[in-house]
């Protein structure tokens, strides 16, 4: 009888939890297997180095994997071994390791040799704890942000791993390098089914990369998405080969061109077993960063596509550490059921499923469905057909008769084409569960919790999904796809039970969302979060009653949205006027507050209805306080450096106090959030505390460097890395450093951090001399900072911030135990009132960037960019007081007088603009504030003033519109959220504020991440006009029955989505009976915009673009449609005397008096 083979077996588990298996030995692989030499060890544990690909080739790659730790083979005696229970990787080459002797798969060997080269090409994605999350869900919590990914999601490591393992295949043939390789070459067969959007992947990751790819295609018919595929590659560089023989000798010259030209052949016929080991090299890096985490908590999406991080991240924890705890979260369907009044509802899901192909778009713009469909409709129709098609793909090499495109339609518009490629890959992947029977049904969900590898599956609801993406903006200051932060929404569910002192580690999968997607679950997620409602009341018809309800929101600090006035409403009083308010809140209590004041006055309200969450829900939208572990030494708070563990403890802190401190508080206001709140108790120092004088020659590249290891435990290391596309948007090489994403989201706390454990330090030698309490002013970044570390070393804290300051990073400071007072309409009248605390209470003054131990700290950046770039030619620094720009300054003109540091500030408050030719500040009036909050200060310098005038070497300004356009690029692009002031930089290179070289280095610091999220939303506004995606147009016109249909029949025709229409009557410079038409649209990019404003003006429609003067490069964006109304001018102006002849011989002589007096 035949062998049976192996890919024909299932999974059979014996009473024992044992498996039974049988595996072949068939190779099908043109290369020939290698072997993982292995060695036993006293213990009879299994244990070797991993980085030897083939016996021939012993060193061929260019790095080497670390000898396997013991805990490897844990597992393999274990009854639920998961590599045991594994099938299909039987005829797979040197693509896998094997023990020595065996048949059975080194798992871990294998995964951490792709890791050790993926290393090389991918991020190595951060992976930080949150205090303040981990205050919240009661944990000791860190998240690993895969969402900052290259590209933005895991699938990378999925793509790139399938590269790899097809070279490990081939390595013994090739003899090279990874590095030295020619390329890859691919055949794709028409007749056959391949892994559709992942190999795609695999070949866009390569040209990204700068490998080069050739692709075969066999003869047969291409279907659309086939065809979608070859462009998108076309599109990046990759060279299109369309073979003129059959599908056999089509591989055949395939794999001979690619041994010819040292070329690695992508075999298909393994991509989810090489998708597996690329996605569980994340769970290497996660061990390999904490292997104390006892809980692991993955968020599952889609699963067609989702299985392979799940299983391979369980799989290698299991093997690895069998006592962890899985726990996968996914998304319930909550989409129907009933509401609190027992009333059935249904609604869209604010996560749609959005294949893999979407995330392509990152790789490459011209990766985009709707790009994509923009180079078919080469004819700018509006939609292409077969015929558009057939050209398109002779374009790129085709022959028609021998590979016929596959139009479902005769012709398609973009709504229909991106339906059917969506629909052709959906098919396929079903297709392919069907083609890879044999391997994947082992990795269901119903078969891994089976077998142990997964301890827990946890439903999320959509509510709890979009609290979750909410909080990651806030505290993560990264932008997930919604269900990649599903994982903290299962936390929010109370299905997952922890201990207080249990080290978890949450992943957050993805960060590519359509930014209109963004845009739908940013404002459902705030609604639910109680940061904006809107308020339905009855008022009597005279403005008095409304400016009462108007005044109570305002002294709320609420801002208003709209106002609406409905006086037709059935129900009303006589006299009175149904008003609607839309508002932005902070919270619910703050809500509630206006409520209760409200009622009080008389007027009777209803609220519009929302998502009321449970209490468990709620909970997590009031998060608790750190408080601050008085009674602890600072060695025993916070891991510094061993230099400074004997420091003395901090005195305790008595209960009661004595009236100055009650008189202090009274006097400087209540700083607390609760009105009830009673006044805090402080410590008063019996004498001032005097800091250690320094004076700024005092900072060197040495003391920067030692105060770099000073606080090099508080701090986290921030994402350096080079970007492709803000290097090509700046024409320079650009390295983008995220220190939005550092704890409590700014630069601040290596400065304030710095100061601090300095002054503990000079403690040791006199105990009186020690800080009692911390006293900072600030905007919000640096009150963070100072909180966050007076609760490390276990110090009270006061911080003075001025009225504008963000409630985000305020409310965040108060989390950190700090007593937050709002007080001074400037930065400096809030560090006027911190001085007189400071003074009443002998405590500490912690300066935002007036003090040389600050400034020394905030140098520390300097030395992470040197470290990572030290080819560096141009550093960009926004500059608020200047604390930053000068010790980045101080550190690198020393080391390279020749590197170029600016410095970039709001237009609105700019002192230091015309600083380096006048030698002077320039006078900024203290109402005139900016959105970006962080550099608001009037007046900048002190102890580092000539600092900023010698060693920066320009200053340079940037307009509003132009930050706020920045912070959704930036959004879009780096996944990750940064405020007004801390995309200074980014905003000045790429609106074109600074001279740049095609090779200059580059390196723009994203300095802060703290943005309200109402602001966000409103800034977001203005962020979609700019990257093409929003427009609104005013179009005045006849106010005829029959034209607005006439004009949202041509915006069917261009396939935009409405997002507002309204009617101006009455008003403006128009005639009685015209009216304005303002509409608003979404749309997929300008040319999208231009091929509706076109067709408008082929109609005689001229509208006017608001807003068009703040849109970059307006007169590119919009020349198709400038050139589109100058032509119909000219044509109704050419054609008049043609018309008006016709006119005159339709009339004759009734219009025209002329034709009588010649007749006579």
């Amino acid at each position: 009888m035949a062998k049976k083979h192996a890919r024909d077996e299932t999974i059979t588990s014996n009473s024992s939890g044992n498996t039974t298996t049988t595996s072949s030995t068939t190779t099908t692989s043109p290369t020939t297997p290698t072997k993982e030499k292995r060695s036993k060890n006293s213990n009879g544990n299994n244990s070797g180095n991993s980085n030897n690909i083939s016996s021939s080739n012993p060193n061929i790659l260019n790095g080497s994997v670390n000898s396997l730790n013991n805990s490897t083979n844990l597992f393999t005696t274990h009854q639920n071994n998961p590599v045991k229970n594994l099938k299909g990787f039987e005829d797979i080459g040197g693509g896998i390791l094997r023990f020595e002797g065996s048949k059975e798969i080194d798992f871990i060997g294998s995964v951490k040799r792709v890791h050790s080269m993926m290393k090389d090409y991918l991020k190595k994605t951060p992976q930080y704890d949150y205090e303040l999350l981990s205050q919240l869900f009661k944990c000791d919590l860190q998240l690993k942000l895969e969402n900052l990914q290259l590209f933005g999601d895991i699938y990378v490591r999925n793509c790139f791993s399938i590269l790899l393992s097809n070279y490990f295949n081939q390595v013994d043939d090739l003899g090279k390098e990874f590095r030295q390789i020619g390329g890859f070459v691919l055949v794709i067969n028409p007749m056959d089914i391949e892994s559709q959007p992942m190999v795609t992947g695999s070949i866009l990751t390569a040209l990204h990369l700068k490998m080069k790819c050739i692709i075969y295609v066999g003869p047969g018919n291409l279907p659309l998405s086939q065809i979608t595929r070859l462009y998108m590659c076309h599109a990046r560089g990759a060279k299109i080969i369309f073979h003129k023989g059959d599908v056999s000798s089509c591989y055949t010259r395939a794999w001979q061109h690619a041994k010819d030209m040292s070329m690695v052949f992508l075999d298909c016929k393994f991509i989810p077993h090489f998708s597996l080991l690329g996605a569980a090299t994340i769970a290497h890096e996660m061990m390999e960063d904490s292997p104390d985490r006892e809980t692991i908590i993955i968020p599952l999406r889609l699963y067609s596509q989702g299985w392979s991080y799940v299983s391979g991240i369980s799989i290698f924890y299991k093997i690895m550490k069998p006592e962890i705890k899985i726990i996968v979260v996914q998304m319930t369907d909550d989409l129907f059921g009933k509401d609190i009044e027992g009333k059935e509802f249904s609604r869209q899901s604010l996560f749609p499923d959005r294949l893999e192909i979407g995330w392509l778009a990152l790789i490459h713009d011209q990766s985009d469905l709707t790009n994509v469909f923009d180079a078919f409709d080469s004819r700018n129709q509006g939609k292409f057909s077969d015929k558009d098609l057939e050209a398109l793909l002779i374009s790129i090499g085709g022959d028609p008769t021998r590979n016929k495109s596959m139009c479902p339609k005769s012709s398609l518009s973009q709504t229909e084409f991106v339906h059917e490629v969506i629909t052709e890959i959906t098919n396929g992947l079903e297709q392919l569960e069907e083609k890879f029977s044999y391997f994947l049904p082992q990795f269901k969900m119903d078969n891994l919790i089976n077998h142990k590898i997964i301890d827990q599956l946890v439903t999320a609801t959509e509510d709890q999904a979009s609290i979750a993406f909410i909080k990651c903006l806030e505290y993560t200051h990264t932008l997930t796809n919604g269900k990649g932060s599903i994982a903290l929404g299962g936390l929010m569910s109370g299905n997952i039970h922890l201990r207080s002192d249990e080290k978890v580690l949450v992943m957050l999968s993805g960060g590519y969302v359509d930014v209109i997607d963004f845009q739908t679950i940013l404002n459902y997620g705030l609604d639910i979060t109680g940061q904006s409602f809107e308020i339905e009341l009855d008022l009597p018809d005279n403005t008095t009653s409304l400016n009462k309800v108007l005044n109570v929101i305002g002294e709320n600090k609420v801002s208003v949205m709209e106002v609406l006035m409905d006086r037709s409403c059935e129900t009303l009083k006589q006299y009175h006027v149904r008003t609607s308010i839309q508002c932005h809140s902070r919270s619910f209590e703050q809500q509630f507050k206006i409520f209760d004041v409200i009622k009080s006055l008389g007027f009777k309200y209803s609220l519009r209805k929302s998502a009321i969450l449970n209490k468990e829900e709620s909970g997590f939208l009031s998060p608790p306080m750190i408080k601050p572990s008085s009674n602890l030494s600072v060695s025993q708070s916070i891991n510094i450096n061993s230099s400074i563990t004997n420091l003395p403890p901090p005195q305790q802190q008595p209960s009661t106090l004595g009236s100055s401190s009650s008189n202090a508080f009274n006097k400087f206001g209540n700083g607390s959030s609760a009105s009830n709140t009673p006044p805090p108790q402080y410590k008063i120092s019996p004498k001032p505390y005097h800091q250690q004088k320094r004076n700024i020659g005092d900072i060197t590249v040495q003391s920067i460097r030692e105060a770099h290891n000073r606080i090099k435990h508080i701090m986290t290391q921030p994402p350096i890395y080079h970007s492709t596309t803000y290097s090509k948007i700046c024409g320079c090489k650009v390295t983008l450093m995220l220190e939005n994403t550092q704890k409590t989201g700014s630069f601040k706390i290596r400065g304030s951090s710095n100061m601090v454990l300095r002054a503990l330090e000079g403690a040791m030698s006199n105990t009186d001399e020690r800080p009692v309490g911390l006293v900072a002013a600030s905007a919000g970044n640096h009150a963070q900072g100072v909180a966050l570390i007076s609760a490390k070393v276990g110090l009270p804290c006061t911080i003075v911030c001025p009225e504008y300051a963000p409630d985000s990073k305020l409310s965040s400071t108060r989390q950190y135990g700090a007593e937050v007072i709002k007080k001074g309409k400037s930065l400096e009248e809030a560090v006027k009132l911190a001085d007189e605390i400071c003074k009443e209470r002998n405590w500490t003054l912690v300066r935002p960037y007036n003090d040389v131990d600050v400034i020394e700290g905030q140098g520390t950046m300097g030395c992470d960019i040197y470290d990572k770039v030290p080819d560096v030619d141009t550093v960009v620094v926004n500059v608020g007081g200047g604390g930053m720009i000068a010790g980045i300054a101080l550190f690198l003109k020393r080391i390279n007088p020749n590197i170029r540091i600016i410095g970039v500030q709001s237009a609105n408050v700019s002192p230091l603009s015309e600083f380096k030719q006048t030698n002077q500040f320039r006078y900024i009036e203290p109402a005139v504030l900016s959105l970006a909050d962080g550099t608001n200060v009037k007046m900048p310098g002190g102890v580092h003033t000539q600092v900023l005038h010698d060693m920066v070497d320009e200053y340079v300004t940037v307009s509003e519109n132009e930050i706020a356009s920045t912070i959704v690029h930036l959004l879009y692009n780096s996944r990750t959220v940064s405020e007004g002031a801390g995309c200074l930089g980014l905003a000045a290179l790429m609106h074109k504020k600074i001279k740049v070289r095609k090779d200059e280095r580059v390196c723009v610091i994203i300095c802060g991440g703290n943005i309200d999220m109402s602001t966000l939303r409103q800034v977001y506004e203005y962020g979609l006009r700019s990257l093409g995606r929003s427009f609104t147009i005013h179009l005045t016109t006849w106010d005829y029955p029959g034209t607005l249909s006439k004009i949202i029949g041509l915006a069917a025709r261009a396939e935009l989505k409405v997002r507002e229409i309204r009617h101006i009557r009455g008003g403006g410079n128009i005639n009685w009976n015209e009216v304005i038409i303002s509409l608003s649209f979404y749309s997929n990019s300008f040319n999208h915009q231009n091929f509706f404003l076109t067709l408008l003006a082929q109609e005689g429609l001229f509208p006017k673009i608001v807003g068009r003067k703040y849109i970059k490069d307006n007169e590119v964006v919009y020349k198709i449609f400038d050139k589109s109304v100058d032509k119909k001018n000219k044509e109704l102006k050419d054609t008049f005397s043609e018309r008006q002849q016709l006119f005159l011989e339709q009339y004759g002589k009734q219009a025209n008096v002329s034709l009588e007096s010649k007749m006579n």
